[in-house]
């Protein structure tokens, strides 16, 4: 009996695999990592050969513990707007550029030459930025045009997955297309105006589908690798940031969720796409062509607590860390950090920006400065929520991911944000998840997605705002976005000295 979805989520370091059953209940699980190449001049690669072993080991390791036939579907989540140009024949051409591959920022003048900026938000939701796959694209037609010749598809991870599973080329779904740079919010389709403009070949770019597309069956070659059963069906899935969506339950206009990770992001889900005239948040389409979010990304978020306990921490563990802030009070009695430790995203798009502890005096101990970076990153998020929901609508946003883990964190966001938020059983699986009720939707477990939450969401535990810390953070919240504005100038200034040091460096 087809008892399990198998949900593959392809992380940006690591990859699970991930058997739920219809009540959302995990059978059982495994995860492997992969190498990331770090280059000069913002190269950040993988290999798309690295995911498809680790899909398959990690496969293996799950059907240790149930049967192939046991399997009703396979679906996918993975990280979004890289890079990947195939072949005809279905090979990757060369390593993939990921999402943080910084190269093409010189190309963005290119684009801004051709490409109306406000005319690009309007279309796409997005903003022009190096992240997006739409300057890979060039970058690659610029640098590696034999390569860019030979290209078929360019493809995200899940799509290379999905096609190593099935055979199938040439597919990806809503989400992943939403933040290429290319696709069209209005429209619902690729962007020809942009690809024109800017000398790009339409044809490179792959069917866009549901999410909860069928695309075909596990393939003779990929259940020999995989230990799966032939012909088991295989579901596209989407990308992380839209099954993340699905999986924190935030189906419904006004439902809001916070991932918490390494990065962050805080998003809601909207009726229509949601243009900001600062273009300070983004829009993303979720599993199918009419369900969007609109979302706000924060760069160093679980990365600058994890920066700040092992720098002022000096190596201590994570328990004494949240010991030692949980005793600080609110506001760490007057100290405020700025998280901008790699430039920051939204909503203030700066690169230059950089860290800051504001207030230190002789009578501050470590404690008040781990439980300060806490609260600059709570700060920072209120800053884009605030973008999101100005009118304040969101009754409860659901947090997910590893750092939502923290009690003292849960707290500092819930009193931060004066709104409450939950946590269910799933909070670090939420992509993982969201891809399983993917998979349950298009094999009929779930006549839409609402039921699929309904049967596969647990409803969680609550954490109310404080009240006693709620004006100090008030304040705390608004002294941090007014030194920011006092600090933009000086950034400009401190970018132009580090090149200068950086190039006496070179020079030895």
């Amino acid at each position: 009996m087809a008892e399990y979805i198998l949900a593959h989520d392809l992380g940006t370091s690591s990859h699970k695999c991930t058997a739920f059953d219809r009540h959302g209940r995990i059978a059982a699980s495994a995860s492997l990592t992969y190498p990331t190449h770090i280059g000069h001049g913002g190269e950040v690669e993988q290999h798309p050969s690295d995911w498809w072993h680790a899909v398959a080991v990690t496969t293996r390791k799950v059907l240790d513990k149930i049967t192939p036939t046991s399997i009703a579907a396979i679906s996918f989540s993975g990280h979004m707007m890289g890079g990947c140009p195939i072949g005809k024949d279905g090979t990757p051409l060369r390593a993939s550029l990921i999402h943080a591959d910084t190269r093409s920022t010189v190309l963005e003048r290119y684009v801004f030459e051709r490409v109306d900026k406000d005319l690009f938000y309007s279309a796409t939701g997005n903003r022009i930025d190096s992240h997006y796959p739409l300057l890979k694209m060039l970058w690659l037609k610029e640098n590696e045009p034999e390569i860019y010749r030979s290209t078929a598809y360019f493809l995200q991870a899940k799509d290379y997955l999905a096609y190593r599973m099935t055979g199938q080329l040439g597919v990806t779904d809503f989400s992943d297309a939403s933040l290429t740079g290319i696709y069209n919010v209005n429209e619902a389709a690729w962007d020809e105006a942009i690809l024109r403009e800017l000398g790009l070949e339409p044809e490179l770019l792959p069917e866009i589908l549901p999410s909860a597309s069928i695309i075909g069956p596990v393939s003779q070659a990929a259940a020999h690798e995989t230990g799966l059963l032939a012909g088991t069906p295989v579901v596209l899935g989407g990308g992380d940031g839209a099954c993340a969506a699905v999986g924190a339950g935030a189906l419904e206009a006004g439902d809001g969720y916070i991932n918490m990770g390494t990065t962050a992001w805080v998003s809601k889900a909207v009726r229509q796409p949601l243009l900001d005239e600062q273009q300070r948040v983004f829009t993303m389409c979720g599993q199918d062509a009419d369900s969007y979010h609109a979302l706000g990304t924060m760069q160093t978020a679980g990365a600058a607590y994890e920066w700040a306990v092992k720098v002022i921490g000096g190596g201590i563990s994570y328990a004494q860390a949240e010991a030692e802030a949980s005793r600080v009070p609110w506001g760490s009695e007057a100290i405020i950090f700025l998280p901008y430790l790699l430039g920051e995203r939204s909503p203030i798009w700066n690169p230059h920006a950089r860290g800051l502890f504001f207030g230190l005096d002789a009578g501050h101990t470590r404690g008040h400065l781990l439980r300060a970076v806490m609260e600059g990153i709570g700060y920072h998020l209120r800053s884009i929520a605030d973008c999101l929901d100005p009118d304040r609508k969101v009754k409860a946003y659901q947090v997910i991911g590893g750092a939502a883990r923290s009690q003292v964190m849960q707290h500092i966001l819930s009193t931060v944000l004066e709104t409450p938020i939950r946590m269910n059983e799933h909070t670090v699986e939420a992509s993982s998840l969201g891809a399983a009720m993917m998979g349950g939707v298009a094999v009929g477990w779930f006549a839409d997605y609402n039921e699929a939450k309904l049967h596969m969401l647990s409803p969680g535990v609550s954490c109310q705002p404080d009240k006693r810390g709620s004006g100090v953070m008030r304040k705390g919240y608004l002294l941090q976005q007014r030194l920011y504005e006092k600090l933009i100038s000086e950034y400009d200034v401190l970018a132009e000295l580090k090149q200068e040091w950086n190039k006496q460096l070179s020079q030895g």
